[in-house]
């Protein structure tokens, strides 16, 4: 089995981003089989870095603030388990645009 690392973006609106940060910290751990972790974190498109370190683009549309949940799995299948069980029911509540996902097979790591 692989591990594999899924990407949420989520495109808030600006006067809920708060809010939406401790909606997330009160949320029951995930306990599914394979899930290993997860860290929120929120593209801060203001930081005062070169630009050749500020080139990957992961902000989203307009009059939004962009987070992006990284999650670990044991593998593909663990993560395809969990999907069906996973609510989306706050989605309306905090984003003015859809969830986006992405899922990244680790082919190497570092511990």
């Amino acid at each position: 089995m692989t591990e594999c690392i899924v990407l949420i973006r989520r495109f808030v609106k600006p006067e809920r981003a708060s809010e939406y940060e401790a909606w997330v910290a009160r949320q029951p751990a995930v306990t599914a089989e394979g899930f290993i972790g997860k860290t929120l974190t929120r593209v801060d498109a203001h930081a005062e870095l070169p630009a050749g370190l500020n080139s990957f683009h992961l902000a989203g549309n307009p009059g939004c603030v962009t987070f992006v949940m990284v999650e670990r799995w044991a593998s593909l299948a663990h993560f395809k388990a969990y999907v069906p069980r996973a609510s989306t029911a706050d989605q309306d509540e905090f984003e003015l645009w859809p969830r986006q996902r992405a899922v990244l097979t680790v082919c190497s790591a570092a511990d």
